[in-house]
């Protein structure tokens, strides 16, 4: 291959893509027109949050959208902007705050909608740590691309401890339940949407039980999840990133409305994945994405005074240098009310 790919973790979704392991639509819209194959990250192996791009490609919203949609997982935020940066990928999904930091770096990623109005983040353990000074010296484990990196640095800046007191354990998410299970690190990054849910199927029988502090309770009050591309698709392609948002928009609103199904065709297109587990998962999801904030704008909709705030909380705890607007990292206008 002549293109030198941008990092390792790239070569390894160039891999994951060539031999098929990605999941691609099945079968064409009944129109003339060519779908467009397009790839899809979601922000992490594959667990009940990603549910609804596979509701929707099952359903054939995407097709009916115009794409043959490739849904491949990834190993954080910062692997999904990498990866669009590159031409890897052509949408993704990415915690609002890594894409405040990386456009601030000179990234071209912008968000274009919300997928999850608040974050499910935080850290699992097998032990309490109810304060964010409780974790102070303590080992955590996460991906180097892992949001993790870059919510939890914000959390001390605001509590006024020193990032640097985090050890961090690099490691990739295939990992993280044998490290905390054998006790070699104190904590690993985490969602209560996906990884509590699985780490308590496993830990259960094994008399431990597992804990949750979550970032959205230490303050960090931003965004979830962003719908991402870059700028320059939004530019040539405006038309075609609203389509995408709507075949999601429709893809979500399914999901919510039938959680159990949603589920069954998760595990459909991949039966390694625990039904009940992944059940379970979609329904916190659920609850991250109903919020009071979405009844009153609308599903998928960020109002501009929401997009500063966070704009205003990244910028200050990472003393970024470039002055950012909501503009710089998102796209408004392309999710129809």
């Amino acid at each position: 291959m002549k293109r030198k790919l941008v990092s390792v973790g790239l070569l390894v979704l160039a891999f994951v893509l060539a031999v098929g392991v990605a999941v691609t639509a099945a079968g064409a819209a009944a129109s003339d027109k060519p779908l467009k194959k397009v790839v899809f990250l979601t922000n992490y192996v594959f667990h009940g949050r990603h549910s609804p791009f596979f509701v929707g490609m099952d359903k054939g919203f995407y097709q009916e959208a115009g794409f043959d949609i490739h849904i491949a997982p990834a190993t954080g935020s910062g692997f999904v902007i990498a990866a669009l940066e590159g031409g890897k990928a052509d949408y993704g999904m990415a915690e609002s705050t890594s894409v405040v930091q990386a456009v601030a770096k000179g990234a071209k990623a912008r968000g274009f909608g919300v997928f999850m109005d608040i974050t499910t983040s935080g850290l699992g353990s097998l032990a309490p740590f109810p304060t964010p000074e409780s974790v102070v010296g303590k080992t955590v484990a996460a991906s180097q691309t892992d949001s993790a990196r870059v919510i939890l640095p914000i959390i001390f800046n605001l509590k006024g401890l020193d990032p640097s007191a985090i050890k961090w354990q690099a490691a990739d998410p295939g990992v993280y339940f044998p490290l905390i299970l054998e006790g070699k690190v104190d904590l690993f990054t985490a969602s209560i949407d996906g990884d509590v849910p699985a780490l308590m199927r496993v830990a259960g029988p094994q008399g431990k039980t597992v804990y949750f502090s979550s970032f959205a309770d230490w303050g960090y009050d931003v965004f979830g999840y962003f719908l991402v591309t870059t700028g320059d698709q939004i530019a040539k392609n405006p038309d075609e990133v609203k389509a995408f948002a709507a075949a999601t928009v429709k893809a979500v609103k399914y999901s919510i409305e039938h959680p159990e199904e949603t589920a069954q065709i998760m595990v459909k297109y991949n039966p390694t994945l625990d039904y009940n587990t992944t059940l379970a998962q979609w329904s916190q999801s659920i609850k991250a994405i109903n919020t009071p904030y979405v009844a009153r704008n609308g599903y998928g909709i960020a109002t501009p005074d929401r997009l500063q705030r966070t704009v205003d909380l990244v910028s200050r705890a990472f003393k970024l240098d470039v002055k950012l607007t909501p503009n710089d990292i998102y796209a408004s206008g392309l999710v129809a009310r």
